[in-house]
C-alpha cells in the first residue's frame, strides 16, 4: 500500500470524524443540523458514485441500512425513518479518534479497519469497532461505501 492511499484514509477518516463533531456541537447550539448532515453525507459517502452500505454502531433492529434517509436517521435521529435511532452524531462528542489496525487496498478500493474512540463531555470514551471501504473518486480524494461499526464483544 503506498503511502498517498494510506494518507488519503487517514484523510478520509479524519473528515468524517470532524463532521461528526462539528454535527454535535452544532446541536448543542440548538442550529438545524440538516445542511451539516447533508455535507457529510455528500462531502464523506459514496452516494453520488455507488450504492452505499451500512451497519450503524447503535443499531438493532434496522441493523443494516443502504439509503440516505437511513443514514440522516441514524447520525441526527428526527427524521422518523428507524424507530430506534436517537442521533448517534447529536450525543456530546468532544474528540473521536481512529485507531487503524490494518489498511490494505486494491487498484481504487481501499478498506481499513481498527477501534475508534469516542469521548464525551463527560470524559468518557467509547470504543468501537470498524471497517471503512474507500472507492476512490479523484486522484486526491476517497468517499466511504462501506462502513461497518460495531461494539466490542461482551460476554
Amino acid at each position: 500500500m503506498n503511502n498517498n492511499l494510506i494518507d488519503l484514509v487517514l484523510k478520509t477518516q479524519r473528515k468524517w470524524a470532524d463532521y461528526i463533531l462539528a454535527i454535535s456541537k452544532a446541536h448543542k447550539k440548538n442550529e438545524n443540523l440538516n445542511d451539516l448532515v447533508n455535507e457529510l453525507l455528500d462531502d464523506v459517502y459514496a452516494f453520488q458514485y455507488s450504492d452505499v452500505l451500512f451497519k450503524p454502531t447503535l443499531a438493532k433492529i434496522n441493523q443494516f441500512r443502504s439509503k440516505r434517509k437511513e443514514f440522516i436517521s441514524y447520525f441526527i435521529g428526527k427524521n422518523q425513518v428507524c424507530s430506534e435511532d436517537t442521533g448517534f452524531a447529536i450525543k456530546e462528542w468532544k474528540s473521536i479518534n481512529f485507531e487503524n489496525f490494518k489498511i490494505i487496498g486494491n487498484d481504487n478500493y481501499i478498506l481499513s479497519m481498527g477501534n475508534y474512540y469516542f469521548e464525551d463531555s463527560h470524559n468518557k470514551l467509547l470504543k468501537v469497532e470498524y471497517t471503512f471501504g474507500f472507492i476512490k473518486v479523484d486522484k486526491n480524494e476517497l468517499r466511504i461505501n462501506l462502513h461497518h461499526s460495531s461494539l466490542p464483544f461482551d460476554n
